[in-house]
């Protein structure tokens, strides 16, 4: 029997003969979503749109249990399930809805729509549900509207006109057009009282709500109601090629656009501008649509890709409108003689090759009042008249939008175009690919639809592989689309042959560019003057965003094929290369300060200065890389892009030619163990100083030993090794004093008063790292100031003086935030956190522990991550939800175990300890402390704490006098980690027996 279900207003259900309401419940909510669907659904999509607020265990339980309980339903066989996903294909009003609308059947569609779509359902506790329902009810409100104008402006009862105006300014009582035609209405049923009614309240909230006054046009027809020449509703005279497209999508906000832009008296050419396949056709046609009704004689579609010249554009124009020629006139003054009077909107299609006629435009609104233009055009018309609208690619999501893909148009576009020959796709489970094809062509939305017609043999995974490496897979010829539009190599030579040859020169050398650039860049790299960058923009194959001037990645990837691969593509590669190392040479010392300017300047360009570094290390030019590597690892050692840096520097070494360049190689391998430092890798940067120095040789680069030095020392001292980690930074204080090189005697000041503050000497740690702080200051050296800050307030969280270390932290925080120094950040939001858990504020210290845990994981820093999380299960382990507390320290001390730093080793212990002491196992937990308190190698900062949680924690009657010893701390780091589901009792069981 038929099921079907109303969802127009408050949703029912019809079966058998029998309609039922639906109440508001999972269950209906389920039915509602995927009736509304009509396509396959995937079980992690629903349970995640019905229960966001439940982890994905217990989201898919209350789903399974929802599907059992729709088995008892008549019906239920009507839901379709395959592995990992739903479908329930039945009648609903919706889908009559739309069918009617795409049939034209007006009057049909109309009285379908009994109120919003599922009224009722709203679950405001959801934003999930809440995101997607606003949605659709936005989508079939904008459909009904336009619907209804459409059906207002033809020739109806006069009763059914008032009735349905009367609604449509029901549903949004500030719509003009809806008034226009609701007094209209009036006026031609007899009621002129009741249109003067409509429209003083109109103006009065028009004038409270917004502070505007009506226009012109809807005063006049104020002043008409009632008297003879009282105008009728507007015929419905649009005329285009055919309905609007059924796989139109998006394009909301500058449907709006258009709209304002047309309302306005002084806009008479709108002229939509943007790359080929960007969609300016499909947009300008369901524009038309939408705003026929607005024009009392119509609204006409007008292609004009095969029209050459001013010549042709009258004919065409006169052929479209119903204007036959009069012999011995000129055309367009009979097409301008047709115009005059009327009160219309021409849309004139692909205008770019007519530019150069564009002054007919200008004649014919000068001598047409009541006429309004809107063009699609790839090149601006450059007329006085000239209104311009660019368009750019549909909303993409990112990444993290993988769970609600299909609330972007982008993606909407390239489903829709995907079932057309893939039924069977769903979307959410192949999100991610998704994502990444429309970044690829950033929303271009017919390369969305010619990649989205691969889906017929290739996964969406496969196609976006395929577009990673170029644009083969979008220059196939696609028989079933319009010649024009048949690939992108047909879109962009299309573009290309409107260029001058200058224009064309400029483009191609262009393309070596990523990442965007400057106006000063593109002269140096590309030749290109102000004038042909200002006709490339024209054109729409540059956009500008702030200062930065972008080529479309498709459009940079078809210009670099015109570029070719000799000594044009040379040139400009070497000109390219030559350009950026030059800036980062020049920015070398105020990237090494970390001062904002600089780090800014190397963010924006940090693309083109990857492709710079990479043309030298593949052309072997030493000189260029050897000047360019301080800033470049600097560079990202303070933005925390570590494993960058690491990659750029091992391909330089990879490509050095035979025989090697020692200085050079050096050089390289001082970088590649400071990044492996800096990663928490201490073996392989150990390895690579040796290395480098071994090459450097004792007259070596003095910066190259310097750096391997250093690296020498911080990974002695991390390592426990406090006498070797002294001798190595005293030797680059010796090799770099403060008289010749100030910035690498003040750091080693720093890095010295860090080894006397791990051996306990913390009055001496004091004074070095003041007296480091004062020469950083007088160097005017901010990121390391910020460093010495955080060390500082360090030190003063050690002495247990929380509130001068907290002063300093937030000191060094804010030269951070105010030069955007990310990688030290992690340290102080970690020290924040350190702070707040001694001081016992909790909700300070979980807050700072998340933000720093962000943070160090973002850049890489293995260490914080690690102290991080041991902070976050000392503070479950308080609030005691004891499994967060296990599972926090177990990853803790698998990540301390991987680093090999004995102090996080020895610090997890502790925590472990108070876990088991929240556990109700206090003696166990002592006894852990004793035997981490009996250590030989115990690191000094830890014995203060150790021995006030001793102190604190009484040991039990029957606790032996020595603990068992036989546990070695590296057997209890491997229990702490493997016994965490079992909640430690293993361990538990053996501390009690005290073996």
């Amino acid at each position: 029997m038929t099921v079907c279900l109303r969802l127009l207003g408050s949703p029912t259900l019809e079966h058998a003969g029998e309609l039922r309401p639906l109440a508001f419940e999972r269950r209906n909510q389920l039915l509602a979503y995927l009736a509304l669907k009509q396509s396959w659904v995937t079980r992690a999509e629903l349970a995640h749109l019905l229960w966001p607020e439940l982890e994905d265990r217990l989201a898919y339980t209350n789903l399974r249990k929802i599907l059992f309980r729709l088995q008892a339903l008549p019906w239920s066989d009507r839901i379709e399930t395959q592995v990992g996903a739903l479908r329930f294909q039945v009648a609903t009003d919706v889908v009559d809805f739309e069918t009617a609308l795409r049939e034209q059947r007006l009057a049909d569609a109309l009285a379908l729509r009994r109120g919003e779509v599922l009224a009722g359902f709203d679950d405001d506790a959801n934003e999930a549900w809440t995101s997607w329902l606003g949605f659709e009810r936005d989508r079939l409100r904008v459909a009904w509207r336009q619907a209804a104008l459409e059906r207002l402006g033809a020739d109806i009862d006069p009763a059914e006109g008032v009735e349905l105006s009367a609604r449509l300014l029901e549903s949004d009582p500030l719509d003009e057009a809806a008034l226009r035609r609701h007094m209209a209405w009036l006026g031609r049923s007899g009621q002129a009282a009741q249109g003067r009614l409509a429209y003083r309240d109109f103006v009065a909230r028009l004038r409270s709500e917004l502070g505007m006054a009506p226009s012109a046009e809807l005063a006049a027809l104020h002043d008409s109601l009632g008297t003879a020449s009282a105008p009728l509703p507007p015929a419905a005279t649009a005329k285009a090629r055919g309905p609007v497209e059924d796989g139109f999508v998006g394009r909301q906000v500058e449907l709006r656009r258009i709209a304002a832009r047309l309302a306005q008296d002084d806009c008479r050419l709108l002229c939509l501008t943007g790359p080929g396949g960007i969609g300016k056709t499909r947009l300008a046609q369901r524009a038309l649509h939408e705003l026929a009704p607005a024009f009392a004689d119509g609204a006409f579609f007008i292609p004009l890709e095969d029209v050459a010249d001013a010549a042709e554009l009258a004919a065409r124009l006169a052929r479209e409108i119903d204007v036959r020629p009069a012999g011995g006139r000129d055309l367009l003054e009979q097409v301008i003689d047709a115009l005059r009077g009327r009160e219309m909107l021409l849309v004139l299609d692909n205008f770019e090759q007519l530019a150069a006629a564009a002054p007919v435009l200008q004649t014919l609104l000068e001598a047409c009042p009541r006429l309004k233009l809107l063009v699609t055009s790839r090149v601006r018309l450059g007329i006085a008249l000239e209104w311009l609208l660019p368009l750019e690619g549909l909303p993409s999501p990112e990444l993290e939008d993988a769970d609600r893909i299909e609330a972007f148009d982008a993606v909407r576009l390239f489903v829709n175009a995907a079932h057309r020959v893939e039924p069977a796709l769903i979307a959410s489970s192949e999100a991610a690919a998704i994502v990444e094809i429309c970044a690829l062509v950033e929303g271009l939305p017919l390369a969305l639809e010619l990649a989205a017609a691969w889906t017929r043999v290739l996964s969406c995974q496969s196609i976006a592989a395929e577009l990673r490496l170029g644009t083969e897979l979008l220059r196939a010829d696609d028989a079933g689309r319009p010649a024009r539009h048949a690939s992108v190599d047909v879109v962009f030579d299309h573009s290309w042959q409107l260029l001058s040859p200058a224009e064309r020169e400029a483009l191609a050398r262009l393309s070596v560019f990523r990442g965007g650039f400057s106006a000063d860049a593109a002269r140096a790299v590309a030749g290109a003057s102000l004038p042909v960058l200002g006709a490339l923009a024209d054109k729409s194959l540059l956009r500008k965003e702030g200062d930065r001037i972008h080529l479309h990645p498709l459009v940079q990837q078809l210009a670099s094929a015109r570029l070719g691969d000799g000594d044009a593509r040379a040139s400009a590669e070497e000109a390219h290369a030559s350009h950026f190392h030059r800036m980062l040479r020049q920015l070398r010392e105020p990237t090494e300060k970390g001062e904002r300017e600089a780090l800014r300047q190397v963010e924006t360009e940090f693309e083109n200065c990857r492709v710079a570094w990479r043309w030298a290390a593949q052309h072997g030019s030493a000189q260029l890389l050897r000047k360019s590597a301080e800033a470049m690892v600097q560079y990202c050692d303070y933005q925390g892009r570590l494993d960058a840096a690491m990659g750029l520097v091992g391909e330089a070494l990879e490509a050095l030619a035979e025989p090697a360049d020692p200085s050079l190689e050096a050089l390289l391998l001082s970088k590649t163990a400071h990044l492996h430092y800096r990663l928490n890798r201490y073996g392989e940067a150990q390895a690579d100083a040796h290395r480098a120095l071994a090459l450097a040789g004792s007259r070596g680069d003095v910066e190259t030993r310097l750096t391997c030095l250093k690296v020498l020392g911080g990974c002695n001292l991390r390592l426990g090794r406090h006498a070797e980690a002294k001798r190595h930074y005293r030797q680059a204080l010796q090799l770099g004093p403060a008289h010749t090189n100030p910035r690498n005697a003040a750091t080693m000041t720093d890095h010295l008063a860090l080894v006397e503050k791990a051996t306990g000497d913390y009055d001496a740690a004091l004074r070095l790292t003041l007296d480091a702080l004062a020469q950083h200051r007088r160097i005017g050296d901010a990121g390391a100031e910020a460093l010495c800050l955080n060390n500082l307030g360090a030190l003063y969280l050690d002495r247990e003086e929380y509130e001068s270390a907290r002063a300093h932290v937030r000191e060094a925080l804010a030269i951070c935030d105010r030069h955007g120094i990310a990688s030290t950040r992690a340290y102080l939001l970690a020290n924040l956190a350190e702070i707040a858990v001694n001081t016992e504020d909790n909700a300070a210290a979980e807050a700072y522990a998340a933000q720093a845990l962000q943070l160090a994981e973002a850049t890489a820093n293995r260490a914080v991550a690690c102290w991080m999380r041991l902070q976050t299960a000392r503070l479950a382990a308080r609030r005691r939800d004891l499994a967060a507390a296990r599972g926090e320290l177990a990853a803790a001390l698998t990540l301390a175990s991987a680093i090999g730093i004995p102090n996080l080793l020895q610090s997890g212990t502790i925590v472990l300890a108070e876990v088991l002491k929240a556990q109700g196992e206090p003696h166990c937990g002592r006894r852990l402390l004793t035997l981490l308190a009996a250590l030989p190698d115990l690191h000094p900062q830890l014995r203060r704490p150790l021995q006030r949680s001793l102190d604190a924690w009484e040991p039990a009657a029957a606790e032996p006098a020595q603990p068992g010893h036989s546990l070695s701390l590296e057997e209890v780091v491997h229990r702490a980690v493997v016994e965490a589901p079992l909640a430690h009792a293993p361990l538990i069981a053996v501390l009690r027996a005290g073996r």
